[in-house]
């Protein structure tokens, strides 16, 4: 039986904006690893396209566009498919005929096509009259030649198919083993800190936190709170100036991009994260998403803030502070006592949210829905 797979993303991880990207499909590639799958993965990498796996990285250098499309497209199918591959995992991006042309070649050589659409229906991240509205208008017009050659998509959605094609519906992992974790809960006194972690977008919405400390500091409180955004990019310049205009500089800190040991240490003083509070901005907010933010919190050990759904956490998960899917500031006093019940109920929050996290939110198990699809299909006579 052939158990290689082709890990096929034109993402450029030389872009240190894409350094999410890149971590998500090294994990999600070391848990096909973990479940018995050979995973080779295609990828950009600043002006070369590369495949690679642990052992081996075979490079090509291009110095335009169309070198870049003809090495993706057409050479790495044609070259290197053939007989090598049991199967192709895409990650979804706005199509164009060259990749349908690489479907067609690809389909007759492999047991398994299989895409995955992190977040379905998408249309909300091309609005407007701009050069990427039209390629998604390009990719709508693509999208429906798809079921000719994809077995499956793979959804973090409720949907059933998807471009008329059937779904194989999981949920968004993380790889718990490489995020270092609290394990020692920071002391709670006369201070509450709260974490916002990476390059925000509309649906984080740390405005309603930000909004939520300006009632909360139009009376003397006993508690300081204190709010650490890390990250660049995103909405952090309407941030910046919500904070000036509410006098909060000294409660709100902008350390912009952090990694490695700077952002452990931020991460190590912050009692609460916040996952995200805006998803009713974008219609998935009653389950339908499964952001990674909330995941990468629960393997870190911090206790975070939502405003909507999680089919990857119990109801009654003690480490969530749901809040309402609507633009109402946070309610810090609330979210205050939520946080003092917690402590008094779990002291040592930090390893039962890390325990959970390896039980139920390791790439590993999210991924074991299609690689038993992958293996009902490699051991097909």
């Amino acid at each position: 039986m052939n158990k290689s797979l082709l890990f096929f993303t034109k993402i450029n991880f030389g872009n240190s904006q894409n350094k999410g990207y890149w971590i998500k499909v090294n994990a999600q590639s070391n848990a096909f690893r973990k479940l018995g799958w050979n995973v080779d993965i295609l990828y950009v990498f600043k002006n070369e396209v590369r495949l690679e796996n642990p052992e081996n990285c075979i490079s090509l250098s291009f110095n335009s566009r169309i070198k870049l499309l003809f090495y993706l497209f057409v050479i790495f199918p044609t070259k290197l498919i053939k007989g090598q591959y049991s199967a192709i995992y895409i990650r979804h991006f706005l199509t164009n005929p060259l990749f349908l042309i690489f479907l067609m070649k690809s389909k007759p050589k492999v047991r398994s096509v299989l895409m995955e659409i992190p977040t379905f229906p998408y249309s909300f991240e091309y609005k407007g009259l701009n050069k990427n509205r039209i390629l998604y208008f390009l990719d709508k017009i693509c999208s429906y030649f798809f079921k000719y050659y994809i077995d499956r998509i793979i959804s973090f959605s409720f949907d059933k198919t998807i471009f008329k094609i059937p779904t194989i519906n999981t949920d968004n992992g993380v790889e718990v083993t490489s995020i270092n974790y609290i394990e020692q809960p920071p002391k709670f006194n006369k201070e509450l800190r709260i974490l916002g972690l990476g390059n925000p977008r509309a649906w984080h919405a740390y405005e309603r936190i930000i909004y939520g400390m300006q009632k909360y500091y139009q009376q003397k409180q006993a508690i300081n709170v204190v709010f650490d955004i890390v990250g660049d990019g995103g909405e952090i310049a309407k941030y910046i100036q919500l904070t000036k205009g509410f006098h909060l500089e000294d409660k709100i800190i902008f350390h912009g991009f952090k990694s490695g040991n700077d952002l452990d240490m931020i991460c190590q003083q912050c009692h609460v994260a916040v996952a995200s509070l805006g998803m009713h901005r974008i219609n998935v907010a009653n389950g339908e998403a499964s952001p990674l933010k909330a995941r990468e919190f629960a393997a870190r050990g911090i206790p975070f803030l939502t405003g909507y759904k999680d089919k990857g956490f119990p109801k009654d998960f003690p480490f969530i502070f749901n809040f309402p899917s609507n633009e109402s500031p946070i309610d810090i006093e609330k979210l205050i006592h939520y946080f003092s019940v917690l402590i008094k109920n779990h002291p040592q929050y930090p390893n039962e949210l890390r325990q959970f996290a390896l039980d139920h939110l390791d790439w590993s198990s999210k991924m074991i829905p299609v690689v038993d699809y992958l293996n009902e299909n490699a051991s097909r006579p």
